[in-house]
């Protein structure tokens, strides 16, 4: 074998190689151009949902998001009673929704939570700053029960119209407005 016939298929193997380099991986922006909107994968009553919005019916639901929901992306109860499980953390919408829904998000707030019309349960769970985002309870009497390791949170807690209750562990330094909060 001759250098000539060794070198050749190296040749051909870094052509390969240069050429793969300017393909970029599917998803990817050139430069200049807009990003990927974001995408959730949760399941709507035991079916997957993915998209930039997931969106439950007029009736009771169960929506379970388990790796969190990012940033741009908005999760919809609906009308009805809506049970909705957040696990990773919540960087986008949480909306229950018309109905007395239950919101427990895992992983903390740096988003928008909130109940909706009706009287609405929202937990929120983080390991330090829980809420650095806002969490309403909506129109309607609601119970909003922040838990942390480190502290309850910096952002706003509101429960807006109604008769609320607020319970926090450890108490939060941000902005808080219920009508009772222990």
């Amino acid at each position: 074998m001759t250098a000539r016939t060794r070198i050749r298929p190296v040749l051909a193997g870094a052509a390969l190689l240069l050429a793969g380099a300017s393909v970029l991986p599917a998803g990817s922006a050139l430069a200049g151009e807009a990003p990927a909107p974001a995408v959730a994968g949760c399941s709507v009553n035991g079916r997957p949902v993915t998209g930039a919005a997931v969106t439950g019916t007029e009736g009771f639901d169960e929506i379970d998001c388990v790796h969190g929901v990012p940033a741009g992306v908005v999760v919809a109860g609906g009308g009805g009673v809506d049970v909705i499980t957040v696990h990773g953390g919540n960087a986008g919408t949480v909306d229950g929704g018309g109905g007395a829904d239950m919101i427990e998000i895992s992983g903390g707030n740096s988003g928008l939570v909130t109940g909706g019309d009706g009287g609405d349960l929202v937990d929120l769970i983080g390991d330090a700053d829980a809420n650095s985002g806002t969490v309403s309870g909506g129109p309607g009497d609601d119970v909003l029960f922040l838990r942390a390791e480190d502290i309850a949170g910096t952002g706003v807690v509101t429960g807006d119209t109604g008769s609320d209750v607020c319970l926090f562990d450890p108490d939060p330094s941000g902005l808080r407005d219920c009508e009772v909060m222990v």
